[in-house]
């Protein structure tokens, strides 16, 4: 890896989380060089520690200094099942807690080591969005990477823990719950060798020339910018219109005439011995801003509220807005002098992207009077079930298990139904009614569903649940198309399977609930 070779420093950032009396396991740790510019920064006295809630686990941070070499073989050798912490190379910042002994799982090397590579969006041609970036932790300096994935397992309650997750975020810079794939895992960070700084911006047109992209590289000390390439791509209201390559001169200044430039440019720049150096995705320029001026009082006044609808319920107090004493609007920038298609390209296209998502998550609106189409739809998806059907509906009655549960597909299916009190409140033989359609269900159909009863006051929106798909129902199943209602599937169903999971362990089972209400008799009532 010769890139390696400009490096004179590098500082490393280890997480561990620790039980008592065990080693400390590697919970993330990354290994970042530092350019010849850039001095190492200072010792950092001791460890930082965060208990993670009742577990009785600790999570050590330790950033240590280490010359360029020794910091590359410790990132080497952990997997071998002998890893230490790593001893810093300065003799006067060494203490106690350095060299100790870790615990590494095995590490699967991405890419093949010793290949690094460049963090991108999705594709070439597309800007990574913030929860697809392949490398949070890197910063703003551009940079490629080789990770080494270890063994994701045993941290559930690090991901349980708010604050432990934010004394891990400040430090390594990384969401370990949005980012679960670095759990157990460490990073090799290596800054562009040779490039310091890409200056890149559009030239307006003038009466002589056309509008212009320029760009500017500036090399680090020491350096220079022989061999360097250039690669451009131009995209143009959605067409590919150009993929160009060119050496970049000896004074780093690349002015490229481009009449108009209304559609998205990005580029690619290669060393003929390092590689990848810098990537821009595809961008389009920013050429014309508005935005509005207001002034405003100060001191708004302050709303205190009840948050419920009894007079006895709490109070909460929230700021008022403040209100503007006179506003202006202004424009930067000159509109282009021919039409912009790009942008009406873009819009429809944003267009059939909303389109194409409201069909992704199934988002379906009941127009009022529509209610066999709705019961068709959802015996249609019930009817797809092949390992669960959980039905959440504090309405759910006797009816409805004959409306809907004879489209489950074999006796494989799980049924679990959940509802409340207020579906058996208005009349008690409901309960009857329920429990005979379940007999019945299963007689005839093979269907054994599990139901519960939750208290009326805490279950209150509609859920259904088809193997590890979620929909969110408008309305219950006893009206939904009776009136004008929506459904759509969520895009995130763990975490709401997870809550209804929950739910159920604190509903009581219906035979049970039904045989304590039986119990009640008017006189006891009064």
């Amino acid at each position: 890896m010769t890139t390696i070779d400009h490096h004179e420093w590098a500082i490393i950032r280890l997480a561990t989380l620790q039980q008592r009396g065990q080693a400390g396991r590697l919970l993330f740790a990354t290994v970042t060089l530092l350019s010849p510019d850039r001095p190492p920064p200072p010792k950092m006295n001791s460890a930082d520690r965060r208990a993670v809630g009742k577990s009785g686990a600790t999570i050590f941070f330790r950033r240590t200094v280490l010359a360029k070499q020794a910091a590359i073989d410790w990132y080497r050798s952990l997997g071998n099942g002998d890893e230490k912490t790593p001893t810093p190379s300065r003799p006067e910042d060494i203490e106690k807690i350095d060299g100790v002994k870790i615990a590494v799982s095995n590490l699967i090397d991405d890419p093949i080591w010793p290949h690094i590579g460049l963090p991108m969006g999705e594709g070439l041609l597309s800007q990574p969005t913030g929860h697809s970036h392949p490398a949070p932790f890197m910063g703003s300096v551009p940079a490629r990477i080789h990770r080494r994935f270890g063994s994701h397992e045993g941290f559930d309650a690090l991901l349980a823990d708010d604050d432990a997750l934010a004394f891990v975020a400040r430090r390594l810079h990384i969401d370990l719950r949005q980012y679960p794939e670095y759990l157990g895992s460490i990073a090799l960070v290596v800054p562009d060798p040779i490039i310091k700084q890409i200056d890149n911006f559009m030239i307006p047109a003038s009466n002589e020339r056309g509008e212009r992209i320029f760009y500017r590289f500036v090399p680090r000390p020491c350096q220079t910018l022989e061999g360097l390439q250039i690669t451009t791509f131009d995209e143009q209201a959605h067409l590919l219109t150009s993929f160009e390559t060119q050496d970049i001169p000896a004074d780093g200044i690349l002015d490229v005439d481009k009449g108009s430039c209304l559609g998205a440019y990005g580029y690619v720049v290669t060393h003929p011995e390092h590689g990848i150096l810098a990537y821009m995705p595809l961008t389009g320029f920013l050429r014309t801003i508005h935005f509005s001026s207001h002034a405003v009082g100060s001191g708004g006044a302050t709303v205190s509220v009840h948050t419920g609808d009894s007079p006895d319920s709490a109070r909460m107090e929230y700021p008022a807005a403040n209100r503007s004493q006179f506003s202006t609007n202004s424009i930067v920038g000159e509109e282009p002098s021919s039409p912009n298609v790009n942008a009406r390209v873009a819009i429809a296209a944003s267009r059939r992207e909303k389109l194409a998502s409201a069909k992704q998550y199934g988002q379906r609106w009941f127009s009022n009077g529509s209610r066999e189409e709705a019961m068709r739809f959802v015996q249609g998806e019930i009817r797809k079930a092949r390992s669960r059907v959980l039905i959440v509906d504090p309405y759910l009655g006797g009816l409805q298990l004959g409306q809907f549960l004879y489209a489950v597909n074999g006796d494989m299916v799980k049924v679990a139904l959940l509802t409340s009190g207020l579906a058996f409140k208005s009349q008690p033989s409901k309960l009857d009614d329920f429990k005979n359609r379940l007999d019945r269900l299963e007689k005839d159909v093979k269907v054994k569903a599990a139901a519960y009863v939750l208290a009326s006051s805490v279950l209150h929106d509609r859920f259904l649940v088809i193997d590890d798909t979620v929909w969110f129902l408008g309305n219950s199943l006893n009206t939904l198309g009776d009136k004008t209602s929506m459904i759509v599937k969520l895009p995130d169903p763990d975490e709401v399977i997870g809550q209804l999971e929950s739910l159920l362990k604190q509903a009581e089972n219906f035979d049970s609930y039904k045989e304590k209400l039986s119990k009640v008799t008017p006189e006891t009532e009064e």
